[in-house]
């Protein structure tokens, strides 16, 4: 089993990882709307169920109904352009995603058939916090500079962001030196 098994990529998503990681890896640096161990803990939960999703899915021969997602997510990814009354904080950060990327929203049925393990092409890392309270997000890209991910994008937004900084590629090291946010508030 490889790090990029979804074995691997649930037990990152639930405690800090104990492999080790390739030399670069993906870096977005997020504002969150609420405290940082609220959002992570959040986006944990969200990422966690979207890949015990496709653990068990056939892509290629079933329906994948999202119906396990987290009910706040399922909540905002109704089609439509605004959020919910009882989740401003997932309401501000679904805006901003509508503002800064593509102005379109996502339906949560869409969005679960992104989590493919044959077609993603990055993995969750960790998520730690840096001195002025953004969240630091790690994903393991295979080193590569760009890839799609506009899924995760999705889900850091709805998760609470009030903004994100486009990624970067960071050495491995600045990700040991910082401890990792827990999984849970």
């Amino acid at each position: 089993m490889n790090r990029y098994d979804p074995t691997h990529e649930l037990s990152r998503l639930r405690a800090r990882p104990t492999q080790e990681p390739i030399k670069l890896l993906g870096l977005l640096i997020v504002a969150p709307a609420s405290s940082s161990a609220e959002y992570t803990a959040r986006l944990r939960s969200l990422l966690s169920e979207a890949i015990e999703i496709s653990r068990e899915a056939d892509f290629d021969e079933e329906d994948v109904a999202p119906d396990s997602l987290p009910s706040w997510f399922l909540a905002l990814t109704n089609g439509h352009p605004e959020g919910v009354d009882d989740d401003p904080v997932g309401s501000e950060g679904k805006g901003r995603y509508l503002a800064a990327r593509d102005n379109r929203p996502w339906e949560a049925v869409e969005w679960i058939y992104t989590f493919d393990p044959e077609l993603r092409s990055w993995s969750w890392w960790d998520a730690t916090e840096d001195d002025h309270g953004n969240v630091r997000i790690w994903i393991d890209t295979k080193g590569e500079p760009r890839v799609p991910m506009e899924e995760l994008w999705w889900a850091v937004y709805l998760a609470g962001a009030r903004n994100v900084e486009p990624m970067s590629l960071e050495y491995a090291e600045v990700w040991r030196r910082q401890a990792s946010l827990p999984a849970d508030t």
